[in-house]
């Protein structure tokens, strides 16, 4: 496998190939996925397992969080995460996708502490693909992982996200300390 052939089967067709997708004024929450055509997978699902693809997309995932926290001129309280929402074949072994999660000021409206108490104690098997993925990349330590799930009585199922957010980095502003929602890359 070659980066540059990540970089033009997938990156390149993808909207984040200009990063600047993520920083827009959204009115509310965007979630941009990694990969948004299965087929652009078939290169890598040919020299690899579909575990193997999951954890270079999360990979990739990681990345793409490092550079967000890079490029952000101005900290506007964007709650940034890594997510995961499509676990209909996560029994036969598929990929798992992820999105980039953006929500403008969703720091301060307390959108992670909502998503916090709602989590589930217990591990799911979406919950446990999804941590399995980020232990295979060494990326589990550098974030904290939570799980929504709700019925939608619109599409007659339940719906299934596990946000995957970089530790809080305590900082000191002025003299108040706030949590920052930014990746943490303990440098």
């Amino acid at each position: 496998m070659k980066l540059v052939d990540i970089y033009t089967k997938i990156i390149n067709k993808e909207p984040y190939s200009d990063m600047g997708v993520f920083f827009e004024d959204y009115e509310n929450f965007e979630e941009i996925p990694l990969v948004s055509r299965y087929k652009r997978l078939d290169f890598l699902k040919k020299e690899m397992s579909n575990d193997k693809v999951s954890e270079v997309l999360v990979g990739m995932a990681v990345f793409v969080m490092s550079l967000i926290r890079i490029m952000e001129k101005i900290d506007k309280g964007t709650f940034y995460a890594i997510t995961f929402t499509d676990f209909d074949d996560v029994d036969e072994r598929s990929v798992i996708i992820p999105n980039i999660f953006v929500y403008p000021e969703g720091v301060s409206s307390g959108f992670l502490d909502k998503v916090e108490k709602k989590d589930r104690k217990v591990a799911s098997r979406e919950m446990e693909e999804v941590k399995n993925s980020f232990r295979n990349v060494g990326g589990e330590s550098m974030f904290d992982f939570h799980e929504s799930r709700f019925y939608d009585s619109a599409c007659d199922e339940e719906i299934v996200r596990v946000f995957v957010v970089p530790k809080v980095e305590k900082r000191m502003v002025g003299k108040v300390a706030h949590n920052s929602r930014r990746p943490s890359l303990g440098l």
